[in-house]
């Protein structure tokens, strides 16, 4: 693991050369930060073309949310500190891409058992069409409360036909047929692996109220919902519209740039201000930025009439 020092040393005087002389020092700064445990320190030097812009990283999950997206909070039933967060009207987020199994409410699924394989095929009632909505093996289905204990929850599908899955779940058992009924969407749900996983961080910045606003540990998630643990004790809210709703996989916690020409930046999505060169054009006399916060994109545009060159530096 890299070790990370940061010094800076600021210092403005009004004689000839630096002095003791207090009277002639408008102020002296030193700062040592050092013996800093970080992840993957990296630098990189980059030109930058009048009107470009570069995204310098982005760890940041691509959400379908926009200004009609609603959602809610409420604790896990059964559990006192794991929360979900719903998507409950407007726009959906999709924090992974939803498949149309071509279930309703007269569906019914039958699983069979070989072994540790659990297939489950629709045997009555308005049939499944899955390769025509979509789903694809490596996709993952979500079964809901009707179905035995052993056979619900999130399972990856390893085969399929137009009208049946198979998982592997060596404590699958054999049942049905289930009719789904009214809540066939929460009962059989199928969507991508790609997107928000586990272990990705959400970050809640507005829309709900400040008690529940901050950074959290994902550790589940569906097409419109996400699982994350809280040690705090969070209230039940929504339904909300919000896009104060970001989700990324990882992030900086300090960022290092200078840059020679005039340029502007972008931070989580968000304009994070200008770099204004001492001296335009100078190598030797660049604007800097510093920011230590959780950065999880950015991206910069040269606001000049000239090539820039920038350099950054990052850690995680």
């Amino acid at each position: 693991m890299p070790t990370f020092n940061f010094l800076v040393f600021l210092n403005a005087y009004e004689d000839s050369s630096p002095s003791n002389q207090p009277s002639l020092s408008n102020f002296r700064w030193d700062r040592e930060v050092n013996g800093l445990a970080v992840n993957n320190a990296q630098s990189l030097a980059f030109l930058l073309a009048p009107g470009e812009t570069k995204t310098l990283f982005n760890g940041s999950r691509t959400l379908g949310q926009n200004g009609s997206t609603q959602y809610s909070i409420s604790l896990k039933p059964l559990s006192t500190n794991t929360y979900v967060l719903t998507n409950v009207g407007g726009t959906a987020p999709d924090f992974r891409t939803p498949r149309a199994p071509g279930a309703d409410a007269t569906t019914q699924i039958t699983a069979t058992t070989n072994g540790p394989l659990v297939t489950f095929a629709s045997t009555g009632g308005t049939a499944l069409a899955l390769i025509a909505g979509g789903v694809v093996v490596g996709d993952y289905v979500r079964l809901g409360n009707l179905f035995n204990q052993s056979n619900q929850g999130e399972q990856k599908i390893i085969a399929l036909t137009a009208t049946s899955f198979t998982v592997a779940n060596e404590l699958g058992v054999a049942e049905g047929p289930i009719t789904l009924g009214a809540g066939f969407a929460d009962q059989l749900q199928i969507y991508s692996a790609a997107g928000v996983q586990v272990g990705d961080t959400l970050v809640i910045s507005g829309g709900f109220s400040l008690v529940t606003q901050g950074a959290y540990k994902i550790s589940a998630v569906g097409a419109e919902f996400l699982e994350f643990f809280s040690a705090d004790i969070l209230p039940a809210e929504g339904p909300i519209t919000t896009q104060a709703i970001a989700a990324y996989s990882s992030a900086k916690q300090f960022v290092y740039l200078e840059s020679d020409g005039h340029v502007s930046l972008s931070i989580n999505g968000s304009a994070a201000g200008e770099i204004q060169p001492f001296v335009t054009l100078s190598s030797t006399q660049p604007g800097v930025f510093v920011r230590t916060s959780t950065q999880y994109s950015m991206s910069v545009t040269n606001m000049g009439t000239d090539t820039a060159a920038l350099f950054l530096a990052t850690v995680e």
